[in-house]
């Protein structure tokens, strides 16, 4: 007969073991503690593998510890990260209409959930890992609440390995955060939730003006089993920073380059408004703002135009500014796409579904309630170009995060 005390007893352990040994017994109780609030255990199981539990853990603290090596050191590269968000959303769409044409206002519950862990090795080398709600699409950690009370998935949201050649060059690769190694100042041409995947590099130098940096990498589109002309994308960003006083700001130019997206079923998750399938473009940003007191106010824009389309709707703009005042923060954008100036699986999602060949206004509020609670409420008034449908979409978010 298997003996599932002494089997369940050690995958417990061996999770617990992943936060260093001195911890191992006492994240094992917690887990035993878990799978019997949920109903995994029985009470007897319960008692049993809670005893043998804690007769692990009094062998294990009978051992000499590894010369040179201790839980407290291991334990202390690893950093955990993540938040959860509450939000209501309210879309008015005139094309959202019922069997019998009657337009149906729409009102969803969401949630997102992230939770990742990252490790410094050493000074140079850093990995991490993240998961988060939702599905496949790459621009949505949302999750409806719906379908009877069912489960939701979890994803991989990045993995990846950092590598800091020195303090003005690094270099990253898997899938992971654009932040530091693509600089937008707005979402116009790029949503928030997108981490791409391949490899990227970024150099940072100080010239008289301020802090410069370049940006390059290779990113992964699609892979074809049977198709050597996989489709990718690689891209070239300079830009320049200054401060004078109260003054600052950030200029940049960034080229991106596409190979292969001709190929059919390049773009899973197209929202279907592209009329082109090339999309070599240039992109100018600038962000320029002030400082007074604890105020902060800045202007923000991106402009860029498709140098590869065969078409005349190729260009896009993104415009507006940012507050910035204690705990609250504000923001405005107007923005304006061509059918054709970015691919349509970029920009963000709740701009109309994330599709191009759309104009339309974004106005967004927070507030810190405290260190680790954000409320904040998100509004769009857009237009389809192409259709002249209007959709009107409100969000009312409350961000939860930790540690």
């Amino acid at each position: 007969m298997c003996d599932y005390r002494g089997s369940a007893l050690a995958a417990l352990v061996a999770a617990g073991a992943m936060f260093g040994t001195a911890h191992a017994g006492q994240t094992t109780e917690q887990l035993i503690e878990f799978m019997h609030e949920n109903g995994s255990l029985t009470d007897a199981q319960y008692r049993q593998l809670k005893q043998a539990a804690e007769e692990e853990q009094a062998q294990a603290a009978e051992q000499p510890a590894a010369p040179g090596s201790t839980a407290a050191d291991w334990t202390s590269k690893i950093k955990l990260k993540g938040d959860l968000r509450l939000r209501h959303e309210y879309t008015d769409n005139d094309a959202n209409l019922t069997d019998d044409g009657d337009q149906v206002d729409r009102n969803r519950q969401r949630i997102r959930f992230r939770l990742g862990a990252f490790a410094e090795l050493s000074d140079q080398l850093r990995v991490g890992g993240g998961l988060a709600s939702g599905g496949d699409d790459p621009r949505s950690t949302n999750q409806t609440l719906d379908s009877n009370f069912s489960t939701k998935p979890i994803q991989l949201d990045y993995a990846f390995a950092e590598y800091a050649f020195n303090d003005w060059a690094k270099v990253i690769g898997g899938k992971f955060a654009r932040k530091n190694y693509l600089w937008q100042p707005t979402d116009a041409f790029w949503d928030s939730d997108i981490n791409p995947e391949g490899v990227s590099f970024n150099f940072a130098f100080d010239t008289g003006l301020g802090a410069a940096f370049a940006n390059t990498g290779y990113w992964v589109l699609n892979e074809f089993s049977r198709n050597e002309d996989d489709p990718f994308m690689y891209y070239l960003q300079l830009g320049q920073g200054f401060s004078s006083g109260s003054l600052f700001g950030t200029v940049a130019g960034t080229y991106y380059g596409y190979q292969n997206t001709d190929e059919p079923n390049t773009f899973e998750f197209s929202e279907g408004t592209n009329t082109d399938d090339e999309f070599d473009a240039l992109q100018l940003s600038a962000e320029i703002g002030t400082r007074v007191g604890a105020t902060k106010l800045a202007f923000i824009g991106d402009y860029m135009v498709n140098t590869e389309t065969d078409t005349s709707d190729d260009t896009g703009y993104g415009i507006g500014g940012k507050l910035g005042h204690g705990k609250w923060g504000f923001k405005y954008i107007y923005v304006d796409l061509d059918a054709n100036a970015v691919p349509d699986i970029f920009p963000d999602s709740d701009r109309f579904g994330g599709g191009t060949d759309i104009k339309g206004h974004e106005i967004a509020g927070e507030y810190a309630l405290t260190d680790n609670v954000e409320l904040g409420l998100d509004f769009y008034a857009v237009e389809s170009k192409a259709t002249g449908v209007d959709e009107n979409l409100l969000q009312a978010d409350i961000v939860i995060a930790f540690p």
